[in-house]
C-alpha cells in the first residue's frame, strides 16, 4: 500500500506487513555511497535492532541511542547528536534513519534539518501514534522547559516506511496512544474512522489496521499539501491538542501524547458538542482512554498560551460541532479558561 505526499519535494509512504524488507533495495537505488546514522531509542532497538541491521548490509552505519520517552526530546540530547555527527564526518550526502516512535522521528527530524543546513532522512515509525501522524508532514522538534515543541523546524522525510508488524509489540497503553489520533481524524475528517474504533474492537492485530492508518495518512497528506507551513487549515490536526500539551506538562509526562489528546478532545467535546459527549465517552472508556484530571488553571494556561497557535492574549482553538467536521475559532485568554474549568 503506498501514498505519495505531493509537495515541492515529494515523497512517499510505504504501508504494510514486513514493509521493512524493502529498505535495503532502496538503499542500495538511493544511497548507495552514503553512511548512515541511526538514531532510535533504548527500548525499541533492543526489540527491534535485527530487523533494522539486516537490511543494512553492505553500508556503513553508526547508532546514537537516546532513552525512551518524552524527556528525551531535548535540547541536551539535540547537541549530542549533532556533535555526534559532526565527530564521525557525517557528510551532505549521507543519510540519516530514524527509527522508533514520535520522540525519535521529531528529534532525527530536527537533526537532519540543522546538521551541515540540511542531510536526508527516512521514517521507521515503530508505534502507532506515530505512523498515523507525526512521521509524515515534516514537523521536527524538540521541547523546551517552557512547553512542548517550542524548537523546531519543516522539513520533510524522503520516505516513509510503515511496518505494522512492529506495532504488534507495543503495549496496549501505547497502542491506544495511537487510537486517539485516529479517533482526532475521525472527529475532524473523517467520520467512518471514528464509527469503525466505535463499532469494533480495534488492537494491534486487527485485521484492517493497515487502511485506518492510510485513511488517517490521507487526510495528513492532504493538509499538509495545502498548508505545509502550519498557518491556516493545517491547525486543524491539533484537534485537543493545546489543552494535551498543556496536560502533558503537568503530568510531567506520566500522561502520554495520545492519552493527552484524548482528554484535550473530551474537554472540547464537552464544551462545543455536548450532545454527542456520552457517545464521545464511551469510545473512549472502551479503549481506556478516559481519566479524570484535576490540574490548576493557571499552570494549565500558562501552558496554553505558548501554544503555536497563540498570538498574544489570544489563540486558535479547533471545535468540532458535528462529527466528520470542524472549524479554527480564535477566542481570548478568559474564554479559554471557562473551557477548560467547564471540562
Amino acid at each position: 500500500m503506498k501514498l505519495s505526499v505531493d509537495l515541492i519535494n515529494p515523497y512517499e509512504i510505504e504501508i504494510g506487513s514486513n514493509i521493512i524488507k524493502k529498505l535495503n533495495t532502496y538503499l542500495k537505488e538511493n544511497y548507495k555511497n552514503s553512511k548512515i546514522l541511526i538514531i532510535s531509542d533504548d527500548l525499541v532497538y533492543k526489540i527491534h535492532k535485527e530487523k533494522l541491521i539486516k537490511e543494512l548490509d553492505g553500508f556503513f552505519y553508526k547508532e546514537f541511542i537516546i532513552k525512551n520517552g518524552e524527556n528525551s526530546k531535548s535540547t541536551e540530547n539535540l547537541i549530542k547528536i549533532l556533535e555526534f555527527a559532526a565527530e564521525n564526518q557525517y557528510k551532505r550526502n549521507d543519510l540519516i534513519i530514524a527509527f522508533g516512535g514520535g520522540v525519535v522521528g521529531d528529534i532525527s527530524g530536527l537533526v537532519a534539518s540543522l546538521y551541515l543546513r540540511g542531510v536526508d532522512y527516512i521514517s521507521i515509525p515503530t508505534t502507532f501514534l506515530s505512523a498515523i501522524d507525526s512521521s509524515v508532514g515534516g514537523k521536527t522538534a524538540v521541547n523546551l522547559k517552557a512547553g512542548k515543541n517550542l524548537c523546531g523546524t519543516f522539513y520533510q522525510p524522503k520516505k516513509v516506511f510503515i511496518d505494522t508488524d512492529f506495532l504488534k509489540t507495543l503495549s496496549d497503553y501505547y497502542f491506544n496512544d495511537g487510537l486517539a489520533e485516529a479517533i482526532k481524524y475521525g472527529m475532524i475528517k473523517d467520520k467512518s474512522i471514528f464509527d469503525e474504533i466505535s463499532k469494533e474492537n480495534v488492537s494491534k492485530t486487527y485485521e484492517n489496521l493497515p487502511s485506518i492508518i492510510k485513511k488517517c495518512l490521507d487526510i495528513k497528506k492532504d493538509v499538509v499539501k495545502d498548508d505545509e507551513k502550519d498557518f491556516g487549515i493545517r491547525q486543524i490536526l491539533n484537534y485537543g491538542h493545546t489543552f494535551a500539551h498543556a496536560i502533558e506538562k503537568n503530568s510531567n509526562f506520566e500522561i502520554s501524547h495520545g492519552h493527552a489528546v484524548a482528554l484535550g478532545m473530551k474537554i472540547m467535546v464537552k464544551n462545543f458538542y455536548e450532545s454527542f459527549y456520552d457517545d464521545f465517552i464511551k469510545v473512549l472508556k472502551k479503549y481506556n482512554l478516559d481519566k479524570e484530571i484535576d490540574f490548576d488553571t493557571e499552570k494549565i494556561l500558562k501552558v496554553c498560551m505558548v501554544d503555536k497557535k497563540s498570538r498574544n492574549d489570544r489563540i486558535n482553538i479547533i471545535v468540532v460541532r458535528n462529527l466528520g467536521t470542524c472549524e479554527i475559532l480564535n477566542i481570548d485568554l478568559k474564554d479559554l479558561r471557562k473551557i477548560y474549568e467547564n471540562r
